[in-house]
Parts: C-alpha cells; structure tokens; sequence
C-alpha cells in the first residue's frame, strides 16, 4: 500500500469514527433548527419566570441554545435557524438587549431568520400573568433586528415595508434550494399578498414559510382574541398557503406542540409543525427542533433536544419522521 492510500485510509476512519460517536449528519444531508418561543428566557422585566419556577434570571438557557447551535453547525450541517417567534416577554429595551446578545452568537456564523409573536409587540399591564400582548403593532423589535443588522448578510432576501417585520431568506443545501418567509403575528391582508408575491418570484425554490400563531395542537387555530387585525391560522391556509404549490411546510409557535399534514390547492403535501416549550419547566430547558433531511432517503427527521439537560426528548410529537420528496428524479 502506498502512503498515499494509507492516509486516504486513515481519512475515512476518522470520518465514520466521528459520525459514530458524534452523530453527525450524512454527507449530503442538512439541518434546519426551530428555535422555539424564548420569552421566559428574556423575562427581565415583569419576573414571570421567578414567580412560578423560582428562577428569575434564565438568559443563560437562551444564550446556551445559541452557542450550542454555533458549536454544532459544522458536525450537523445547519444551514438555517428559524425562530418562531415570542422572542421577548413584553416588548422591553432590557429584553431585547439579551435576545440580541443571544442571537449575536449566530452573526456570521449561522444564517437566522425571526418572526414577532404577540409577546414581541404591544405590550399592556395586567390582567393576567404577563400583562396583555399584541394591543397594537408596535415594537421595538427593528431596534435590535432591523434592515442594518440584517441586510448585509448574504442569505437575506428583501423584506415588507421599512422594518423586518416581514421579510424572507434564501438558502441552498443538498443540492435543494428554499425560500423561507416570515410572516407577522396575525399577518395582515397585505402581508399575505407580499408573501404570495415572494413565493411566486421563486417558483423554482421550495417554500418555507414562518409564522408565530397558526395550529393548536393539530389543528389551525380558526379565531383569537388579540386587538391587532389580522388573520389566524385558518385563514392564514385559505387565503395564502394552500394557493401556492412550492410550499412544503410551515413553522410556528404559541401553543404547545403539533402537526398536520395538508394537500394543497395542487396537490403539494404541506408539512405544519408547531413547536413551543415556554410553560415546560424553567421556561423550556433549552428545548429546540433539530429537522435533518436526508435528500437520499426522502425523510426529514425530527428530533427535540434540551440544551440545558444535554438530552434529546422523545415524548409523543417531540420525535417522529416525515416522508418528504427530495431526490432529483423525483422532484425538481
């Protein structure tokens, strides 16, 4: 054997080696990350978090997740992270200054895409825990993630309005190639327009779109009760996401965990996964969504992990597969 395929060799068995213990993702697969709901994370102002499980300060658990996802994106290949919203508690300067001080963790690193929940805008005292959320559409969120954060970053995309309250990225992997949308909290009639207009502009992508309020459990949340006008999850389907056959899935919060599978307008399956943690112990644990697609397998799996218990979590609707085209003979 000569030197040369000796350490070819060596080369190989170190990969397997590492993909055995560490558990890395196969050559040409990739990961998407769902950071879910961070609210009681960034709780500094109204102490929610101290008065029910005695822990008043959780910013760690945030800027854990954030690390972890850094430390990990070259071992899983992730090429995405999508926050589903709820980033803050109640909409406050000391609380958004840990969410940028979380997310800055990813600048440069990671490629990451927000949406606003109700907690994010619009912030009222009392009743209730936390006060009232979403009583206009105010934010200080493009204070902290505006168009001068984010703009110069290569997987941008553009957004609505002045602000990137709306806005969507591209990203390529696996030799697939996606657009991801974010959408408001109750997204307005003109916001689903712009949406529809993004998704038309890349008919050749596949479609993702992000949103905070759109299933309880596995169904689509028909109504609710916030002033802001705007459409729930419903009309969120009938109006915009059915209509459009580049949409594979959708990606939001609010309320507990979910899924549904729905055949669109043309016959396009539309994966709706819904992820939130924020009632569970010390607001969450650390617990976010690992989606790894496997183009030779046709699968995406999904996997939930604590970054604060250093586990994976396998209780029903935190682990399960999906069955999702990718090969190129089969799908564009």
């Amino acid at each position: 054997m000569n030197r040369r395929s000796a350490s070819v060799r060596v080369v190989l068995v170190v990969v397997l080696l590492c993909c055995f213990i560490g558990g890395c993702a196969a050559p040409e697969s990739f990961t998407v990350i769902v950071l879910p709901d961070t609210q009681n994370y960034a709780d500094t102002r109204i102490g929610y978090a101290a008065q029910r499980w005695g822990n008043g300060d959780l910013r760690e658990t945030f800027y854990g997740q954030t690390e972890w996802i850094r430390d990990n994106a070259e071992r899983l290949n992730i090429v995405m992270v999508a926050h589903v919203g709820d980033i803050v508690q109640t909409d406050h300067a000391s609380e958004w200054e840990i969410a940028s001080a979380a997310l800055s963790r990813l600048d440069g690193e990671v490629p990451y895409i927000l949406c606003l929940g109700n907690h994010d805008m619009g912030h009222a005292p009392g009743p209730g825990a936390t006060g009232r959320s979403a009583v206009s559409r105010e934010t200080r969120f493009n204070d902290y993630f505006g168009a001068a954060r984010l703009e110069a970053c290569p997987w941008y995309g553009g957004r609505y309005g002045k602000g990137n309250d709306n806005s969507y990225a591209l990203f390529e992997a696996g030799g697939l190639r996606f657009v991801i949308v974010s959408i408001e909290f109750k997204p307005r009639d003109e916001v689903l327009a712009w949406a529809g207009d993004v998704l038309r502009r890349y008919p050749d992508r596949r479609g993702i779109v992000l949103t905070h309020s759109y299933l309880r459990g596995n169904e689509r949340i028909a109504q609710d009760n916030y002033n802001v006008t705007g459409n729930s999850g419903q009309a969120i389907w009938e109006k915009f996401i059915s209509r459009h056959e580049n949409v594979s899935f959708v990606l939001c919060g609010h309320t507990n965990v979910g899924y549904l599978r729905s055949p669109g307008r043309h016959g396009n399956d539309v994966h709706q996964i819904l992820s939130n943690y924020q009632s569970w112990q010390d607001g969450g644990e650390g617990n976010l969504r690992i989606m790894t697609f496997v183009p030779s397998e046709n699968r995406v799996g999904i996997k939930t992990f604590s970054t604060v218990r250093d586990e994976y979590v396998t209780t029903e609707g935190n682990a399960f597969s999906l069955d999702y085209p990718m090969a190129r003979s089969r799908r564009r």
